[in-house]
């Protein structure tokens, strides 16, 4: 499996006024990865019942290295670009199995 974004979300274009002729092109998307240092939530071990009644769980990465099956990971890249050719109308980004297109 080749490493690329699976699904393209969505795409935004953001014109900077500051500065003309400069622009941003946001796109979020889903990356389906097999090997990971996966983001993991690992439960706290309890000796007795907490006093407050909430079970927790630490939010951590796991660095195991272990193959994982088909992890979906939500993605999102921001590239800057200036002074497009003057025919461009829009923006396409492509994905393995779809694309989307904003119009300028």
């Amino acid at each position: 499996m080749k490493n690329e974004v699976t699904f393209v979300k969505d795409i935004r274009i953001v014109k900077e006024t500051a500065e003309p002729g400069l622009m941003a092109i946001k796109a979020r998307g889903i990356a389906t990865i097999k090997k990971l240092i996966a983001p993991v939530l690992i439960p706290k071990e309890y000796l007795s019942e907490p006093e407050d009644g909430i079970f927790e769980l630490d939010f951590t990465l796991d660095d195991s290295h272990q193959d994982f099956v088909d992890v979906e990971l939500d993605v999102e890249v921001v590239f800057r670009i200036k002074n497009l050719p003057e025919w461009v109308k829009g923006v396409k980004v492509n994905a393995a199995e779809n694309s989307d297109i904003e119009l300028l």
